[in-house]
């Protein structure tokens, strides 16, 4: 008998493997919720306006609190909130490019999640 828990893992390279997983599932669900945001704001624009509000609220309390794993969210959060503030008031040029930039944002995220997907898939495939 080994001294080692059951749960872990025979193969150390594998031990952040769920990590990854995570990291794939998160670029894509906030890619597909930043696209369909984006588009009911369109459609609804007082809804447009409170869904970027909130998030640019959220951002900056989640810089406030000051916690360092925070601040890439964080500013995330900050940049869509005011991109999507900027988008559904009517500054004319300023939100068409509001607009392309968080339908821009929404497709990078996805195509970054399948990206991690890939590699993701290709280190499961090199280890086992």
């Amino acid at each position: 008998m080994t001294s080692e828990p059951e749960w872990k893992d025979a193969n150390p390279q594998t031990e952040d493997l769920p990590v990854k997983g995570r990291g794939v599932i998160t670029f894509i669900v906030g890619g597909i919720a930043l696209g369909i945001l984006t588009f009911v704001g369109m459609r609804v624009r007082p809804l447009g306006l409170g869904i970027g509000g909130f998030a640019f609220i959220y951002g900056i309390m989640m810089i406030i609190r000051k916690r360092r794993l925070n601040y890439k969210p964080a500013i995330f959060f900050i940049v869509c909130g005011f991109l999507m503030l900027l988008a559904y008031n009517q500054f004319g040029a300023v939100t068409g490019f509001a607009v392309f930039f968080l339908i821009i944002g929404a497709v990078a995220l996805i195509a970054f999640g399948l990206i991690k997907a890939i590699k993701l898939a290709w280190d499961v495939g090199r280890f086992s």
